[in-house]
């Protein structure tokens, strides 16, 4: 069936996206949020490419829809949150009013960009790549997003996995860090894999993908301590 790699990234997402947002909720970090927002604009933008493949009504909205949120938007904001994590808070707004500015200005042009139809027509589980024509005014702006966002993600947990080990502190966190360093490695090579001719592996790189940044999140977030309740002694 198309699209079925596509699917699973949609669940995968989803099911990271709700994870990140519980915690963001609990604590309010700016890391989190940024992470959240994200998260949720990779699975809308997921969805919408298996609308878009599977013909809905609309299939050119969702196209756009998907490149807007999974490919623009997705990565930079992803970055953003990496960066929170070892930035103070006014770098990263700083930082992210500029992201902010040059992906408003993508999107405007994105929006407006033809779309090859019958290309779109024949979309069959693949990443679309040629199906939106490929201007300057959105393309380099995606490219640059999409660079600042995946050495934000791997920089910053390289660094932290390199400082883990040589303090030899807890292994799962230093397994966890690798872990998400790969994953958006792999992410990555999947948009590479499309462009040099094999866009069949593209969504299943996401997936494997996002599975690992998945696996290394999970490694990394504290688990909650059950509270021990202490029945009160009454023999006296």
């Amino acid at each position: 069936m198309v699209a079925i790699p596509a699917m699973a990234v949609v669940v995968i997402t989803a099911w990271f996206a709700v994870s990140v947002t519980r915690q963001w909720v609990r604590k309010r970090r700016l890391n989190l949020g940024f992470w959240s927002i994200s998260l949720w604009l990779s699975c809308v933008g997921s969805a919408a490419y298996c609308l878009a493949a599977w013909h809905a009504p609309g299939a050119q909205g969702w196209f756009l829809v998907y490149y807007g949120c999974g490919a623009l938007w997705m990565p930079c904001l992803m970055g953003l949150g990496s960066l929170a994590l070892v930035c103070r808070p006014h770098i990263v707004w700083i930082l992210a009013a500029v992201v902010l500015s040059i992906g408003a200005l993508a999107t405007v042009e994105l929006s407006v960009a033809p779309v090859h139809l019958e290309m779109l027509r024949q979309l069959n589980g693949g990443a679309g790549t040629g199906i939106i024509a490929e201007r300057t005014g959105w393309l380099a702006p995606l490219i640059g997003l999409n660079s600042f966002g995946a050495l934000a993600v791997v920089g910053v947990a390289v660094v932290s996995a390199i400082r883990t080990a040589q303090k030899r502190s807890s292994m799962p966190f230093l397994a966890g860090n690798l872990w998400i360093a790969g994953g958006v490695l792999v992410i990555s090579a999947a948009g590479s894999a499309a462009r040099l001719g094999w866009p069949e592996l593209f969504w299943v790189l996401m997936a494997v993908g996002w599975a690992g940044f998945f696996v290394g999140y999970h490694l990394l977030t504290p688990k909650p301590v059950s509270a021990v309740v202490v029945a009160p002694n009454r023999s006296f």
